[in-house]
Order: structure tokens, then sequence, then C-alpha cells
């Protein structure tokens, strides 16, 4: 029976207390009424006393990264707290909430010197008995973020968050960070698709500006916020994409050259990837004075896949060369046949003795007497003028008329002839002359590097010198990047 009565006393107290309570408007109306209060004046206004606020940013989330502009978007809440001793009721009536912009409180003006463009949604005041006062508004704030980007896509970007008060130095206004921190963020918040959220640190640190007697310093609180690119994308859609079509530069090489269509497709094509994947990646960047891991790397597989278009350029160049080189070879065919006709009518006009002993001579007379397109041939292979040709000769010679001989069918050639020796003396290069098509040797069965066309050494040599490099460039980069 005790227990109850005072069970009932006790809230037969409370309930007095709280009838006597006035509301929230009439109780701000009291604790605001001038002259006791001036909205206007800072706390401890006229005092060698600072009013120490406390800042924190509850960042909610990253709402964009613009590398372009160089640019941080976050959004979440704003929070401030501070002492005002004439706010403080010293009731049991609880506290007042306010929506803000709350005029009639004195407010401290903190501010984030680095935004490019701010946004503030609802929020709220709340007045505390003893006279503290926690404001807290919802934000979106687009900062400015220097950024570095010569390890892109693996670059780290370290912007930051600064907020002091705009008009008032430390003698009036000391900044400084909650008991918890100056910055808090969700728990298991990692980030965005694109960039993954790193350390997130802060500090308070004292600015000074203007000099001598105008010198002031202002409490700053700092927030450093680390982004990490994921990197799979690019690596993925730009880095692998711009080897394979490296490779596909390199598998044209091995189109046969005279099927051009083909050759210069196969070639143009990578270049034209080259050049869209390189524009699509520095369209995301600002304008940059120097190259980036992925954007060096990219420059350099251009050059790979221009350097395939210049290699044919330089091909067709050399099959031109051979070409006019088979053309006269084929000349020299038709003037060794017209020299057999006139030979062949040589021995069938003798009649006389005299005649028939110019006759037996006739090889030696019809060469010495040939037109001087003939010397001009025997020039060619007799290079040394040492008036006989050995086989190198011949096989240089033939080189010289796009004939590319191996040195297994010079030998062949030699046998046919029926010369022993390692040199055709000027009698059985005639003879090699008037009958062309039945001494020269077939296909050959093999031939090395160097007899092959010139079109088909470049071609060749390009090929391993191209997949090499194209080799080495790649682990250069990828080590580069572990590095």
């Amino acid at each position: 029976m005790q227990q109850l009565l005072q069970l009932l006393v006790l809230s037969g107290a409370v309930i007095g207390s709280l009838a006597q309570c006035e509301s929230q408007t009439e109780r701000l109306e009291n604790l605001t009424a001038w002259p006791k209060y001036d909205r206007n004046s800072r706390p401890n206004q006229g005092r060698p006393q600072a009013v120490n606020v406390s800042i924190q940013m509850y960042i909610a989330a990253i709402a964009n990264v613009d590398q372009k502009g160089q640019q941080l978007a976050v959004e979440g809440y704003f929070r401030w707290e501070w002492m005002d001793p004439r706010l403080a009721s010293g009731d049991d009536c609880g506290k007042i909430t306010l929506q803000l912009p709350a005029p009639s409180v004195w407010q401290p003006d903190i501010y984030v010197d680095n935004t490019l463009d701010e946004w503030y949604g609802a929020g709220s005041l709340v007045l505390y008995p003893d006279g503290r006062a926690w404001r807290s508004a919802r934000f979106n704030h687009k900062l400015r973020c220097p950024m570095e980007f010569h390890a892109l896509p693996f670059d780290k970007q370290r912007c930051f968050v600064q907020m002091s008060s705009y008009s008032w130095d430390i003698d009036h206004i000391n900044a400084g960070a909650f008991s918890n921190g100056a910055v808090v963020l969700p728990e298991g918040y990692t980030g965005t698709t694109e960039w993954k959220l790193g350390a997130v640190e802060w500090e308070v640190t004292t600015e000074w500006f203007g000099v001598g007697a105008n010198r002031q310093g202002y409490k700053y609180v700092w927030i450093y916020i680390t982004l990490e690119r994921r990197p799979n994308a690019f690596m993925v859609f730009v880095f692998f994409t711009c080897f394979a079509f490296g490779i596909v530069s390199w598998v044209g090489l091995f189109i046969n050259p005279s099927a051009a269509p083909a050759r210069v497709a196969i070639a143009v094509i990578p270049v034209l990837i080259m050049l869209n994947l390189e524009s699509s990646v520095t369209s995301q960047l600002p304008p940059l004075n120097y190259m980036t891991w992925l954007t060096s790397y990219l420059f350099t597989i251009k050059l790979f896949t221009l350097s395939v278009v210049v290699e044919y350029g330089v091909v067709s160049w050399l099959m031109t060369i051979e070409a006019h080189r088979v053309r006269k070879f084929e000349a020299m065919k038709q003037m060794a046949a017209a020299m057999k006709l006139d030979n062949h009518a040589v021995k069938h006009a003798a009649t006389d003795p005299a005649e028939e002993k110019v006759d037996k001579q006739g090889t030696i007379i019809v060469l010495e007497k040939s037109p001087e397109q003939v010397h001009e041939v025997y020039k060619l292979f007799d290079a040394d003028l040492s008036g006989c040709i050995n086989k190198h000769e011949i096989q240089l010679g033939f080189r010289k008329l796009g004939q590319y001989l191996s040195f297994d069918q010079v030998n062949r050639m030699f046998f046919r002839l029926g010369v022993e020796g390692e040199s055709l003396q000027k009698a059985d290069f005639h003879r090699l002359l008037m009958d062309l098509n039945d001494y020269l040797p077939g296909t050959p069965f093999t031939i090395t590097y160097w007899e092959r066309p010139p079109s088909i050494q470049v071609d060749i040599a390009f090929r391993y010198i191209y997949i090499v490099a194209l080799f080495i460039v790649c682990v250069v980069w990828l080590a580069v990047m572990g590095m």
C-alpha cells in the first residue's frame, strides 16, 4: 500500500511539472527575446573566450566522381555542435527541436572552402536545456579535387573537404571535430562501382591569412578521402582488347602480299580500333600534358599497328621492283630466242669451208657480235668483270632478274651445262642464254631466307620482330604496373 501511494505522488509531480512547461514556440520566444538574446552576436560576446564548434560530416554515399572535371560529389548529413549559455533553460521540459533555417537563433557560419556547388535539404536544430545546440542538415556537395592520372587505371585519388568559419577567426570560433571524429561513414560502405573507398582521415589545422596587424588565423577541419580505381573494366575492355588487335595486325602479316584488299583491310582496321580506344579513354580525362600508364600503352600499340601499314607499303614497293626485274627477265628470254634463230640461220647459210670455219666458232662470233643488250646481261652476271661467272654471281645475277634460285638449283644448272668447275666461261654462258628454259631448274624443294625475294624477306623478318616486340612491350607495361 505504501509503494502504491509513492507511485501516485510521483505521477502527480510529473504531471504537474509537465503542466508547467510551455510550448516549444513559447519557450523559444522566451529564450531569444530581446535584449536578453541577440541572434547577431555570438555566445561569450565581449569575453576572451572562443566558441568551440564541433564539426562532423556523415557521408552517406559518393554520388559521383567526375575525373574529367576533377570533381567529387558526396552526399550525407552536415552536423555542428556548440554551447550557447544564453539558450540554457535550466528546466526539465526537455529539448527544443526547430526546423532549419531557424533564423531566430545564432549559428556559426561554417562553410566548405573547396565546394563548387552545394545543396542543403531538410535539417533541424536541437536546443538542449543545458545550452548545447546541435544542428544537422542534409547536403550534397560537389567538391574540387585535384587528381593525378599517371598510374591510370591503377591510380589513387586523394580528395579533401576543407571546413571552417567564414568570418570568425580563432579568437572567436574554435572549430574542431566531434568526439567520435570529423567524418562518419555507413558500416560496410565500399564506394562506387568504379572507385573503391580507401582510407578516410581527418585533421584540424590553423591556417593564417594576411600580414602584419591584419594577420589572422582560422581553424580548419580537413577530411581526406582516398579513392582507389577499380581497374577491371579498363584492363578487360581496353588493355586486352588493345593487345588482341595488336595480335590481329600480326596475323595479317601471314596473308599473301599479292592479296592487296585483304592485306590492307586487316592492317588498317586495328589502327582504327586503336584510335577509337584512345579517344574513348582520353575523353574521360581532363586535358593532360603527360602520358598515363594506359594512354602510353595505347599509343605504343597504335604505333605497332601503324608499322604494319608502313611495312606493307615497303613490301608493295619491293614487289613493284621485283615485277620490273621479272619484265627484264622476260625481255632477256625474248632476246635469247631471237639470237638463237639468228645463230641457227648462220649455221645453215654456210656454203664454203671458210664459212664452215666461221660456223665452228659461231658461238663465240655470235656472242662477240651480238647486240649491246647481250653484253649488258653478261656484265649483270659478271659483277667483278673477271671474264668468268662463278656460282654466287649466277645466283645474284638471276636475283637481279627476279629469279630467286637456291644454291642447289645453281649446282643443278652447272651439272646440266656439263660444267665441272666453279665458274662459267663465255661460251658456257652463251649456251645457257640460248636454251634458258632447258637449263633453268624448277621450283626448289627448300630455299633459305637469304635466297627468297626481298619482299618476302621483309615480311618474314617483320613477323618475328613484331610479335617479339609486342610481347616485350606488354611484359614491360605489366611490370611497371606491379612497381
